[in-house]
């Protein structure tokens, strides 16, 4: 997984994308998160809208991931909302109700609305 920062907006919203298969060669146990070495130490107090338009394949490694990286921005102030998952990939999510935990938007636009605020 290559994870990249696409804009910091103007109202603080921080756009990444994620290219390639999610796996637990990409998450080891006793590394930082993902996250923060794209976007720093302060990653987990900030509004994370992700795209997953490039991600065929995660694991339950990735899952993990996910949701402990929900957990830690919840504590600390932070957000994050994934957006257009490839198809294979949400499926895995909704089998396994993840949008329980982290919300799961159709595209980028309904991300923004659910980050924001502005979609509840």
């Amino acid at each position: 997984m290559k994870l990249s920062v696409v804009a910091i907006d103007k109202d603080g919203v921080v756009r990444i994308r994620a290219d390639g298969p999610i796996t637990s060669a990409d998450l080891l146990a006793d590394a930082r998160n993902p996250l923060e070495n794209v976007i720093g130490a302060n990653w987990s107090a900030m509004r994370i809208l992700l795209d997953l338009s490039k991600v065929q394949y995660i694991d339950s490694s990735a899952i993990g991931w996910l949701i402990n990286s929900h957990k830690e921005l919840k504590a600390n102030g932070g957000r994050i909302v994934v957006h257009s998952v490839q198809p294979a990939v949400l499926q895995v999510l909704k089998l396994l109700k993840i949008e329980k935990v982290v919300a799961i938007a159709e595209d980028e636009s309904r991300g923004r609305e659910l980050l924001t605020g502005d979609g509840r």
